[in-house]
């Protein structure tokens, strides 16, 4: 083990989050170590050969909606370390009971058509919300700091403050359009009738409509592999095991 007195930051933890700490340490000129438990960096972003030789399975995140979303990792040279997302052609199937399934598609028009007469209702949630995209992202995804755009903000938190329940009985009628919303706010992991889980579901669908869901060619190990290669190169240092 290095000594650690000799390195302006020592981070802890190989998963994205303490790579992306590490690389913008590293791109300020510091000394940085990142110490990794395992054998290798990944935390959550983690690809093996389970089945057969050849055969990679992620065995824990896959799918990254946010990624590429993300106005840090997009301003990061990631596809010179071996980075390539695969865009898939639809973000999401929610399948329903009658064989069906409602299609989160990156347009959004067809998205609005698929879900029959909440067509107009998706279009007129969601629109404003694409639209303003590119100046929404980095308010939702940066650090707390008082907002760069307070009215666009403050439009989002009056939907994304209500429960997922409270949205959809706003905004749809059927049992289509309510399932696809409801699958994606369910990520947050909580009770339906509870404040500010829409937040979760907009954010999801609207990066489906922003930037699809893509995932990592070679599996979500290649995210991680290309962040640690973007941080040595800056001069950073990792010590695995």
């Amino acid at each position: 083990m290095p000594k650690l007195a000799s390195y302006d930051a020592v981070i802890v933890g190989g998963g994205p989050n303490g790579l992306a700490a590490a690389i913008v340490l590293a791109q300020s000129s510091l000394s940085v170590l990142l110490i990794e438990a395992r054998g290798r960096v990944g935390g959550g972003s983690r690809t093996q050969e389970l089945t057969l030789p050849g055969f990679r399975h992620d065995v824990c995140s896959a799918i990254h909606p946010m990624a590429a979303a993300s106005p840090f990792f997009r301003t990061l040279p990631l596809d010179d370390f071996g980075l390539a997302w695969i865009h898939p052609p639809a973000a999401l199937a929610h399948p329903l009971d009658d064989g069906t399934a409602a299609i989160l598609a990156t347009s959004l028009e067809a998205t609005a058509e698929g879900l029959g007469r909440d067509g107009d209702s998706y279009r007129g949630l969601f629109e404003p919300l694409v639209r303003e995209q590119e100046r929404l992202f980095p308010e939702l995804l940066g650090p707390l700091r008082w907002p760069r755009s307070p009215l666009l903000l403050a439009r989002f938190g009056l939907l994304a403050l209500r429960s997922a329940q409270s949205l959809a009985d706003a905004y749809f009628q059927t049992e289509r359009a309510r399932a696809l919303f409801a699958g994606c706010a369910a990520h947050a992991i909580l009770p339906f009738d509870r404040a500010a889980t829409a937040a979760i579901g907009l954010v999801l669908m609207l990066a489906g409509h922003a930037h699809n869901w893509p995932f990592p060619r070679g599996g979500s190990e290649a995210l991680a592999r290309s962040l640690a290669g973007y941080f040595t190169s800056l001069g950073g240092e990792i010590e695995t095991e």
